[in-house]
Protein backbone atom coordinates (compact mmCIF):
# COMPACT_ATOMS: atom_id res chain seq x y z
CA UNK A 1 0.00 0.00 0.00
CA UNK A 2 1.33 3.42 -0.97
CA UNK A 3 -1.63 5.66 -0.02
CA UNK A 4 -3.73 5.71 3.13
CA UNK A 5 -6.50 8.24 3.63
CA UNK A 6 -8.20 8.38 7.02
CA UNK A 7 -9.60 11.88 6.51
CA UNK A 8 -12.76 13.00 8.27
CA UNK A 9 -13.04 10.20 10.81
CA UNK A 10 -12.82 12.07 14.14
CA UNK A 11 -9.63 10.15 14.96
CA UNK A 12 -7.63 11.28 17.97
CA UNK A 13 -4.72 8.88 17.38
CA UNK A 14 -3.56 5.95 15.27
CA UNK A 15 -2.68 2.43 16.37
CA UNK A 16 1.03 1.70 16.78
CA UNK A 17 0.60 -1.23 14.37
CA UNK A 18 0.44 1.25 11.47
CA UNK A 19 4.20 1.77 11.90
CA UNK A 20 4.50 -1.48 9.91
CA UNK A 21 3.49 0.47 6.79
CA UNK A 22 7.11 1.24 6.01
CA UNK A 23 6.46 1.60 2.27
CA UNK A 24 3.62 4.09 2.65
CA UNK A 25 4.21 7.17 0.47
CA UNK A 26 1.11 9.30 1.15
CA UNK A 27 -0.83 9.69 4.39
CA UNK A 28 -3.96 11.84 4.64
CA UNK A 29 -5.20 12.54 8.17
CA UNK A 30 -7.07 15.77 7.31
CA UNK A 31 -10.18 16.75 9.32
CA UNK A 32 -9.73 14.63 12.41
CA UNK A 33 -9.22 15.46 16.10
CA UNK A 34 -5.49 14.72 16.32
CA UNK A 35 -3.62 16.83 18.91
CA UNK A 36 -0.15 15.27 18.40
CA UNK A 37 1.33 13.60 15.36
CA UNK A 38 0.96 9.88 16.16
CA UNK A 39 4.25 8.15 16.95
CA UNK A 40 3.70 5.50 14.28
CA UNK A 41 3.89 8.21 11.58
CA UNK A 42 7.59 8.78 12.34
CA UNK A 43 8.24 5.12 11.44
CA UNK A 44 6.84 5.64 7.95
CA UNK A 45 10.22 6.54 6.48
CA UNK A 46 9.02 6.44 2.85
CA UNK A 47 6.41 9.19 3.28
CA UNK A 48 6.65 11.95 0.69
CA UNK A 49 3.20 13.45 1.45
CA UNK A 50 1.73 14.08 4.90
CA UNK A 51 -1.62 15.85 5.21
CA UNK A 52 -2.67 16.87 8.74
CA UNK A 53 -4.77 19.96 8.00
CA UNK A 54 -7.74 20.84 10.18
CA UNK A 55 -6.88 18.85 13.27
CA UNK A 56 -5.97 20.05 16.76
CA UNK A 57 -2.19 20.01 16.46
CA UNK A 58 -0.37 22.36 18.80
CA UNK A 59 3.13 21.48 17.63
CA UNK A 60 5.17 19.54 15.16
CA UNK A 61 7.48 17.39 17.25
CA UNK A 62 11.24 17.26 16.72
CA UNK A 63 10.81 13.66 15.52
CA UNK A 64 9.53 15.12 12.25
CA UNK A 65 13.14 15.03 11.04
CA UNK A 66 12.79 11.22 10.78
CA UNK A 67 10.68 11.76 7.66
CA UNK A 68 13.67 12.70 5.52
CA UNK A 69 11.95 11.99 2.17
CA UNK A 70 8.97 14.24 2.89
CA UNK A 71 8.23 16.62 -0.01
CA UNK A 72 4.81 17.90 1.03
CA UNK A 73 3.75 18.70 4.59
CA UNK A 74 0.34 20.28 5.11
CA UNK A 75 -0.60 21.30 8.65
CA UNK A 76 -2.82 24.29 7.92
CA UNK A 77 -5.80 25.05 10.11
CA UNK A 78 -4.39 23.78 13.40
CA UNK A 79 -3.20 25.48 16.60
CA UNK A 80 0.56 25.26 16.03
CA UNK A 81 2.44 27.94 17.99
CA UNK A 82 5.97 27.54 16.59
CA UNK A 83 7.87 25.53 14.02
CA UNK A 84 10.65 23.36 15.44
CA UNK A 85 14.23 23.82 14.30
CA UNK A 86 14.28 20.11 13.38
CA UNK A 87 11.77 20.81 10.62
CA UNK A 88 14.63 22.50 8.79
CA UNK A 89 16.30 19.09 8.36
CA UNK A 90 13.59 18.12 5.87
CA UNK A 91 15.59 19.42 2.93
CA UNK A 92 13.41 17.68 0.33
CA UNK A 93 10.34 19.73 1.29
CA UNK A 94 8.84 21.45 -1.75
CA UNK A 95 5.57 22.50 -0.14
CA UNK A 96 5.10 23.44 3.51
CA UNK A 97 1.65 24.73 4.37
CA UNK A 98 1.29 26.18 7.87
CA UNK A 99 -1.44 28.72 6.99
CA UNK A 100 -4.13 29.47 9.58
CA UNK A 101 -2.26 28.45 12.72
CA UNK A 102 -1.04 30.37 15.78
CA UNK A 103 2.60 30.59 14.68
CA UNK A 104 4.42 33.52 16.24
CA UNK A 105 7.97 32.71 15.12
CA UNK A 106 9.87 30.53 12.69
CA UNK A 107 13.38 29.11 13.07
CA UNK A 108 16.26 31.10 11.61
CA UNK A 109 17.35 27.88 9.86
CA UNK A 110 14.38 28.01 7.46
CA UNK A 111 16.79 29.01 4.70
CA UNK A 112 18.04 25.38 4.72
CA UNK A 113 14.76 24.40 3.06
CA UNK A 114 16.09 25.36 -0.36
CA UNK A 115 13.34 23.58 -2.30
CA UNK A 116 10.75 25.95 -0.84
CA UNK A 117 11.28 28.42 -3.65
CA UNK A 118 8.66 31.07 -2.88
CA UNK A 119 6.05 32.36 -0.48
CA UNK A 120 2.95 30.66 -1.82
CA UNK A 121 -0.66 31.81 -1.73
CA UNK A 122 -2.62 29.41 -3.94
CA UNK A 123 -3.27 26.07 -2.17
CA UNK A 124 -1.68 24.03 -4.96
CA UNK A 125 1.44 26.18 -5.28
CA UNK A 126 4.71 24.71 -4.12
CA UNK A 127 6.61 26.81 -1.62
CA UNK A 128 6.03 28.11 1.89
CA UNK A 129 2.44 28.85 2.91
CA UNK A 130 2.60 30.89 6.14
CA UNK A 131 -0.20 33.44 5.85
CA UNK A 132 -2.81 34.04 8.53
CA UNK A 133 -0.53 33.55 11.52
CA UNK A 134 0.16 36.10 14.29
CA UNK A 135 3.87 36.27 13.46
CA UNK A 136 5.97 38.36 15.80
CA UNK A 137 9.16 37.40 13.99
CA UNK A 138 9.55 37.88 11.10
CA UNK A 139 7.63 41.06 10.85
CA UNK A 140 4.72 41.31 8.45
CA UNK A 141 6.59 43.64 6.08
CA UNK A 142 9.17 40.93 5.43
CA UNK A 143 6.47 38.41 4.56
CA UNK A 144 4.96 40.87 2.14
CA UNK A 145 8.25 40.58 0.23
CA UNK A 146 9.53 37.32 -1.20
CA UNK A 147 11.09 34.21 0.31
CA UNK A 148 14.62 35.61 -0.07
CA UNK A 149 13.59 38.63 2.01
CA UNK A 150 12.33 36.27 4.69
CA UNK A 151 15.54 34.21 4.69
CA UNK A 152 17.73 37.33 4.77
CA UNK A 153 15.74 38.65 7.71
CA UNK A 154 16.04 35.36 9.60
CA UNK A 155 19.80 35.13 9.01
CA UNK A 156 20.33 38.71 10.25
CA UNK A 157 18.45 38.26 13.53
Amino acid sequence: MELLSLAGNQLTSLPASLSALAGLKKLNLRHNLIAHIPGCVYSMKSLVFLQLACNRLENTADQIQALADLKILIVEGNCIHALPKMLCHLTKLELLNVDFNDIQSVPAEMHQLRRLEKLACHPLDKGLHIRHNPLLKPIKEVLDGDLQALYSYLKAT
